[in-house]
């Protein structure tokens, strides 16, 4: 089975599950009972395509519209219902399936040659996990920061300069009444003393809290370049991984931003990050977005609970930034 065929096989098997969690619940509204018209409409093209073995590939754009159709109504739906989930789960996970189809056919390719670029991306916008490999070199850059405290040495070296002023002014007074020399050396301890307390607290300012954090807006739905991404350490995305923020705004690796992310119902949540790895613009109009990935540092438990919310209806992208 050609590549085209099987792509066309795996999306209209999911939209088959999609339609069939569909129909098996009878007490669904209205609202969501229309979504079966779409999906259904989708499902057929894909079975045609299966059936020519991917040499036809009419139709795809049309089942591309389609999914990417009942992806925003079911965004909109602000009823809970648990077959919402089960839907946007597998209708989500066809897009990129029925998008490389659409792309193929748009290229005027009927081999399965031009479908091989976007076969490894099973996440929602598939050209966004191709490009993040080559920026994994960024983030050993952030440990320069770090020699940025060596700057006060020289201002502690400074510091016993004042000693030896000081000291001369003892030397007068051995000339003085009796009572007198014992006075000036008291004295000049303390001032001795009070010279050597500024070295140590030149060091105390820190470079990292020089500046306050960005404000970054980040807008996250069903098919926003933006995204959350995971690596190879596990799937919580917060734990082991970050987010993708698609912005020709780039700010500079290892500095520390603060998200104010806008999710699907209006939702929203705010959080620090620091940015692990970023992504410039490429030259033709199919290369992935611009933009960087950030690790969350700081998040709320109510952020943490939206955050888990939006990955279960979208899956995220995969980059690894050990």
């Amino acid at each position: 089975m050609s590549e085209p065929a099987q792509l066309a096989k795996s999306a209209r098997e999911l939209l088959a599950s999609a339609l069939n969690a569909l129909q098996s619940n009878g007490g669904v509204s209205p609202e969501i009972e229309a979504l079966a018209e779409p999906i259904a409409q989708a499902m057929g093209i894909m079975h045609r395509v299966e059936r020519s073995g991917g040499q036809t590939l009419d139709g795809s754009e049309i089942a591309l519209g389609h999914v990417r159709d009942v992806l925003n109504r079911l965004q909109r739906i602000t009823v809970a219902d648990p077959v919402v989930d089960v839907l946007m789960e597998h209708v989500a996970s066809s897009l990129s399936k029925v998008h490389a189809l659409s792309r193929a056919q748009a290229a005027g390719a009927p081999a399965p040659a031009p479908v091989a670029a976007p076969a490894p991306v099973a996440v929602a916008p598939p050209p966004v996990a191709v490009a993040p490999p080559p920026v994994a070199v960024a983030p050993p850059p952030v440990a320069v920061a770090a020699p940025a405290p060596v700057a006060p040495p020289p201002v502690a070296v400074a510091a016993p300069v004042p000693l030896q002023q000081t000291l001369p002014s003892p030397q007068p007074s051995r000339h003085a009444p009796a009572p007198a020399p014992p006075a000036r050396p008291a004295a000049s301890r303390p001032a001795a003393d009070a010279h050597r307390a500024p070295p140590p607290q030149a060091t105390q300012p820190s470079v990292d809290n020089r500046t306050p954090a960005a404000v970054v807006d980040v807008e996250l739905g069903a098919l926003t370049p933006s995204n959350f991404y995971k690596g190879l350490a596990g799937n919580d995305v917060i734990e082991h991984g970050g987010i993708f923020v698609a912005t020709y705004k780039i700010p500079p690796t290892g500095s520390v931003v603060s998200l104010r992310v806008r999710l699907p119902g209006d939702y929203e949540f705010t959080a620090l990050a620091a940015v692990r790895w970023t992504r410039e613009a490429g030259g033709s109009k199919d290369s992935a977005e611009p933009g960087f990935g950030a690790r969350i540092t700081q998040i709320s438990a109510e952020g943490r609970q939206l955050v888990s919310r939006f990955t279960r209806n979208r899956e995220p992208l995969f980059y690894d930034d050990l």
